[in-house]
């Protein structure tokens, strides 16, 4: 005889083949809690094959993802750019930004021109005021004489 303690706690005896058949049924149980167990470890993953294949797949969208912010960090840097982590450059004060400015000439030369056509912008008389601009008399030469006087003033003779 063979004394097994089961689930409950209570000591049974038997012969080899019912402890054999208790000893799988305990193993069974366990199993089945295991596997149940895992399963709810597993949470929306049916098996440990899926959540395998889908960390791959996340691991390898990282590692394209991380490559990517370090070409682009590098692109900045080439160009001049501040870091992402980077504080930004304090803006000029208007004295600096005027020394700035008369320390270059072709801003100088863009600031007074725009001053310059901001001057005679609007502000210039008008030659005709509503209407239509009055008719010149015609003036045609009346003898021969008048006509040589107008071609010597043409020509400055």
């Amino acid at each position: 005889m063979i004394e097994l303690n089961n689930n409950n706690g209570n000591i049974s005896t038997g012969t080899e083949d019912n402890v054999n058949a208790c000893l799988q049924a305990t193993a069974d149980t366990a199993e089945a809690d295991k596997s149940n167990k895992a399963a709810a470890e597993l949470g929306k993953f049916k098996s440990v094959d899926a959540l395998l294949k889908a960390y791959e797949a996340l691991e390898a969208e990282f590692t394209r993802r991380s490559t990517r912010l370090k070409e682009l960090e590098e692109g900045n840097k080439a160009q001049g750019m501040p870091a992402a982590g980077a504080p930004s450059p304090k803006p000029l004060t208007e004295d600096k930004l005027i020394e700035q400015a008369l320390a270059s000439d072709g801003v100088k030369r863009a600031v007074i021109s725009e001053y310059l056509k901001s001057l005679s912008e609007g502000k210039s008389v008008p030659l005709i005021s509503g209407g239509v601009s009055p008719v010149a008399g015609r003036n045609a030469p009346k003898s021969v004489k008048e006509a040589g006087a107008l071609a010597k003033q043409f020509l400055k003779i």
